[in-house]
């Protein structure tokens, strides 16, 4: 068994143990968003399902300090984020705004193509818009390029943070389906998939 194995499953354990004695709160926001926090031995995970995703997520961005580093399977593009008003579009504007205020920002995205010259119809032409408006505002974006599709939907903040879960940046995602993401705040967590992240910006470059 690996070392990263032995961590995760550490951290399993130490949140198992302490689930008993966990602090469970809902909250609810003035825009609505009504989640559920559980808090155990320091770790915060906060349950993020279907319309409460795009709050949670846009003020996680806007709060960031440090770093947001980001694989998202698909994020469709409903034209310019500096004057489009789609949540999607302010999602994007909101990565290229907490670079502007020094927060190292870093994104993967998938291609849309993908094994036995598969091709996800609208994804590639997503990728090269995103692509191309992240570079021109100094955000730096690596595309899949392999035989594997990159279907993650990650974001880490600050080395503190992790939200992942089903939700790609799309108004079907958004707005309209049944999803489900968890927000975990713990700085072990984090360090995996920050180690996962790297390990894909790396195989990207």
């Amino acid at each position: 068994m690996n070392s990263r194995a032995i961590i995760t499953i550490a951290i399993v354990l130490s949140f198992a143990a302490g689930f008993m004695s966990a602090e469970v709160i809902s909250l609810r926001s003035g825009s609505g968003v009504n989640v559920t926090e559980i808090v155990s031995n320091g770790t915060k995970i906060m349950i993020i399902n279907d319309r409460d995703y795009y709050p949670v997520a846009i003020k996680m961005i806007d709060n960031a300090q440090k770093s947001i580093h980001m694989v998202m399977f698909e994020i469709v593009w409903y034209g310019n984020p500096n004057d489009d008003q789609h949540d999607v579009s302010k999602l994007g504007k909101a990565l290229v705004d907490a670079h502007k205020r020094g927060v190292d920002v870093k994104v993967i995205l998938e291609n849309g193509y993908s094994w036995g010259g598969f091709e996800y119809s609208k994804i590639p032409g997503y990728a090269k818009n995103w692509s191309q408006y992240f570079n021109s505002n100094g955000v730096e974006v690596r595309l899949d390029w392999s035989n594997e599709t990159t279907h993650d939907k990650l974001i880490i903040i600050d080395g503190e943070i992790v939200i992942v879960g089903s939700t790609n940046w799309s108004t079907s995602a958004l707005d309209y389906n049944h999803e489900a993401n968890v927000l975990i705040e713990n700085e072990k967590v984090a360090e995996e998939y920050e180690e996962y992240f790297e390990h894909l910006w790396s195989m990207y470059s």
